[in-house]
C-alpha cells in the first residue's frame, strides 16, 4: 500500500515536470535556456593586440674594451736619509709642491765638517811622507849606481814610496767621502712634483739608509697602467699600427673624462695571468688623478659589423633564447636564436635572424606562434647606446662596449 503510494506520487511529479517543461525553460535566463535547448553559444571575437616592433639590422659600430686601470707616477721617489744625524731644518711644507733641487731637509753637517778637516790633515801628512820617500829613492838609486848602496836597500825604499803614495790616495778618498756626507746632509727634491706628508720633524734623529724622509711624485703628466688579455693586447697592437687606437678615462658614471695616449707596452706576458702591462700617459694639470687610484679606462681599437636587436625583445624557453618575429601578414613566428655579446641596450645575434626582420619588443608574455597582431611602427630601429656590459667570455677586470 505504501509502495504504491510512493510510486504514484513520483509519477505525478514526472508528468507535471514534463508538461511544464516549456514554462520552466521560458523562466530561465536566455543563455541557460539556449544551453538546455542544445544551442551552442557563439565565442566572442578575440581582440587584436597592437605590438611595437624593432627592425634587426646590421650596423658598423666602434668596439671598445673597458678595463680597470691603476694610476701610477712615471717619476716616484722615496727619499731616505743617506747619513746618520739630527735634522736641523725642514724648509718645506709636507704635502706641497716642490721644485727640482729644492732643499727639503738639512741634517746637522758639523760632524762631517770635522771629519773632513781630519781627512785633509791626513792628506797633508801622506803628502809629506810621499815626498820624503820619493827623495830617499832618488838618492839611493844614485848611490846604488856607484856601488855605495845595495840593491836590497833600493828595493826597500821603493816599497816605502809606494806605501806612501797609497796612504795619500786613501786620505784623498776619505776627503771625497766626507764631501759626499756633507752633500747628503742636504736632502733636495730630485724633480718637480708634490711631496707627501712627512712625520720627520726638526730635532729627529735619522739613520743612514733606514729612515724614510718623504716621497716626491710627478703628477703632470701621469700614467695609467692596465693589464690586457692576449686577445685585447693583439687588438691594441693592430690598432696602434693603423693609427686607430684611442684611450679614454671614464668617471664613476661611465662618462668620458680625459684622453690618454698609449706609449709603453711590456715586453712579455705574465705567465700566471696571461696579461700584458700597457701604460698610457694622461695630462693631469688639475691633479685629478693620483698614484694608487683605480680608474675605468676604455680602449677603442676599431669597428666591426654586428646584427643587433633590442635586448628587451629576448625571451627564454628552457635553455633556448627566442624572439618573436612578425611577418608581412602580421602573423607572429617564434624564432630560436643564438646570441653574442651585449652592446648597450642591444644584443648581437650570431644565428637565427636576418637583417630587416621585425622583432616584437612588448607584450611578450601574450605572444604565441600564429597569433595575428597589429604592428605599431613607432617601435623604431635597434639602438646601440654606449653602456658597459660584461660578455660571457670576458676575462675579469674587462668589459666590452659599443659607442656611436
Amino acid at each position: 500500500m505504501r509502495a504504491g503510494l510512493r510510486y504514484g506520487v513520483a509519477g505525478v511529479i514526472a508528468l507535471a515536470l514534463a508538461g511544464g517543461g516549456y514554462a520552466a525553460n521560458a523562466s530561465l535566463p536566455a543563455k541557460m535556456a539556449d544551453y538546455f535547448n542544445g544551442k551552442a553559444a557563439e565565442a566572442p571575437a578575440e581582440p587584436e593586440i597592437r605590438v611595437k616592433v624593432a627592425t634587426a639590422e646590421t650596423r658598423e659600430v666602434p668596439i671598445a674594451f673597458t678595463y680597470t686601470g691603476t694610476i701610477i707616477a712615471e717619476a716616484d721617489a722615496l727619499l731616505q736619509a743617506r747619513v746618520t744625524g739630527m735634522v736641523m731644518d725642514r724648509p718645506f711644507q709636507p704635502g706641497s709642491h716642490v721644485r727640482k733641487d729644492q732643499l727639503l731637509f738639512r741634517i746637522d753637517p758639523r760632524p762631517f765638517e770635522v771629519a773632513l778637516h781630519a781627512a785633509k790633515a791626513q792628506q797633508e801628512q801622506a803628502k809629506a811622507q810621499l815626498e820624503f820617500a820619493q827623495a830617499e829613492v832618488h838618492r839611493t838609486k844614485t848611490l846604488a849606481g856607484k856601488g855605495f848602496a845595495t840593491e836590497q836597500r833600493l828595493q826597500q825604499l821603493q816599497a816605502n814610496h809606494a806605501a806612501a803614495a797609497a796612504r795619500l790616495h786613501e786620505a784623498e778618498a776619505v776627503i771625497s767621502r766626507q764631501n759626499l756626507n756633507l752633500d747628503f746632509a742636504a736632502v733636495n727634491a730630485p724633480f718637480d712634483g708634490r711631496a707627501s706628508l712627512s712625520h720627520i720633524n726638526v730635532g729627529d734623529l735619522v739613520t743612514e739608509n733606514q729612515t724614510a724622509l718623504v716621497s716626491v711624485v710627478q703628477l703632470d703628466p701621469i700614467d695609467v697602467q692596465m693589464a690586457l688579455s692576449s686577445d685585447d693586447s693583439e687588438a691594441l697592437r693592430r690598432a696602434m699600427t693603423q693609427g686607430k687606437a684611442a684611450v679614454t678615462l671614464l668617471d664613476d658614471k661611465g662618462e668620458p673624462v680625459r684622453e690618454a695616449e698609449v706609449y709603453q707596452l711590456d715586453n712579455r706576458f705574465d705567465p700566471r695571468t696571461d696579461r700584458r702591462l700597457v701604460r698610457a700617459r694622461v695630462a693631469n694639470s688639475d691633479e685629478r688623478f693620483l698614484p694608487g687610484q683605480f680608474v675605468r679606462v676604455k680602449i677603442r681599437t676599431g669597428t666591426e659589423r654586428k646584427l643587433l636587436v633590442p635586448t628587451i625583445a629576448l625571451s627564454a624557453q628552457l635553455a633556448q633564447q627566442i624572439v618573436y618575429v612578425v611577418d608581412a601578414d602580421g602573423m607572429v613566428q617564434q624564432r630560436p636564436i643564438t646570441t653574442g655579446d651585449v652592446f648597450g641596450s642591444s644584443t648581437a645575434i650570431v644565428a637565427g635572424l636576418s637583417g630587416g626582420e621585425r622583432i616584437v619588443v612588448d607584450h611578450l608574455q601574450e605572444m604565441r606562434p600564429g597569433l595575428k597582431v597589429a604592428v605599431n611602427e613607432a617601435g623604431g630601429q635597434v639602438s646601440s647606446e654606449a653602456i658597459s656590459v660584461v660578455p660571457g667570455s670576458v676575462v675579469p677586470g674587462r668589459t666590452r662596449e659599443v659607442q656611436n
